[in-house]
């Protein structure tokens, strides 16, 4: 009879799993992509973003001012606005990586005939 072999236990990275508590929510990375460019008020963030609605937006923007992520400012006399911190701009260039791998299996559409 063969030997049975005994694989060892699969474990998942207790690390990434709390990581991804936040940036595996739908919307999140696309919010901090979108501030990689610059601060940004509410409301330019709901319109740079299609199809997120305001209440999922403000939701969003919570859960990544409470993980460190991105600041929320009032600075006078302007409107508060919402900023990268560090740590939410050390996410970029993951998410670069990301989207390059997206990029490179979008199938291609043929050509119009």
């Amino acid at each position: 009879m063969a030997a049975c072999t005994t694989l060892p236990p699969l474990t998942a990275d207790a690390d990434l799993a709390a990581a991804f508590e936040v940036l595996g929510q739908k919307w999140n990375g696309i919010i901090l992509h979108t501030l990689a460019t610059r601060p940004a008020r509410y409301g330019e963030l709901h319109t740079a973003i299609r199809h997120i609605s305001t209440k999922m937006l403000a939701a969003r923007l919570r859960e990544l001012v409470d993980a460190g992520l991105v600041t929320h400012a009032q600075l006078p006399p302007g409107p508060a606005t919402y900023t990268l911190t560090d740590h939410g701009r050390a996410l970029l260039p993951a998410l670069e990586h990301i989207r390059t791998w997206w990029q490179q299996r979008i199938p291609t559409t043929p050509p119009l005939s």
